[in-house]
């Protein structure tokens, strides 16, 4: 059976989300991303963008790979793991910035990869420093639409661990929202995946859908002794 995910009392100002299978309700309570996981993705998420201009700089790829657990307990195999690229919202303005980011891409696609490069990674970068972006979500694209797609349909919870050699490691349990084509957020996060690997055939693909994880609490994932302690 098929789930539905409601957030309430909304987007905006999320304080629950409700699993709703059939006739059972399940209410979980939803956070705020942690702090410090908001300001690393930040800080590397800059730092990552102002390497592909200059080729200088300090970077860590790592903070745009979450691996995303699964839940299917009727399946031969009841936990299932993915690599996920993994991106961030902005809180308000979607639709507009959703609307130049595809002109953006339009441009690209017309005038070349490299003539267009540096723009483009221009409005990354402004979105990383200016926009004020949702502190309580992140998201990923789905592009296969297989085991975790199969799983998600009948259990939205998930957990997505950051791994970094660098500093601390964070995992976010969360409830995921699925997204299709006819949302703004679908446009915006389709958008930024293609305004960086722009498509080189012509034509942009249609992705199945895309998710949006609502944190509901998080945990130092790092090898030590804070491992295993819950931040919020």
């Amino acid at each position: 059976m098929e789930c539905e995910l409601r957030i309430k009392p909304d987007k905006h100002e999320p304080k629950e989300a409700e699993i709703v299978k059939g006739t059972e309700i399940i209410s979980v309570p939803l956070i705020p991303l942690p702090k410090p996981f908001l300001e690393r993705q930040l800080k590397f998420r800059r730092a990552n963008i102002r390497f592909f201009m200059t080729r200088e700089g300090n970077h860590d790829f790592a903070v745009h790979v979450g691996y995303m657990g699964t839940v299917n307990p009727d399946g031969p195999s009841p936990i299932n793991i993915a690599a996920k690229g993994v991106g961030l919202l902005p809180r308000h303005d979607i639709e507009e910035l959703a609307a130049e980011i595809e002109s953006l891409i339009e441009e690209g696609m017309a005038k070349g990869e490299k003539e267009t490069r540096e723009k483009r990674l221009s409005f990354l970068l402004k979105l990383y420093e200016q926009i004020e972006l949702d502190p309580y979500s992140f998201t990923t694209i789905e592009i296969y639409a297989k085991t975790t797609w199969r799983n998600i349909m009948h259990d939205p919870r998930c957990s997505v661990l950051f791994s970094s050699y660098r500093s601390t490691s964070f995992l976010i349990n969360g409830v995921t929202e699925v997204l299709g084509p006819d949302t703004q957020e679908y446009r915006f996060v389709t958008g930024i995946h293609d305004l960086f690997h722009l498509p080189r055939s012509g034509e942009r693909r249609r992705f199945p859908a895309v998710y949006r994880i609502w944190a509901i609490e998080a945990y130092n994932r790092t090898p030590g002794p804070k491992a295993g302690e819950k931040i919020v």
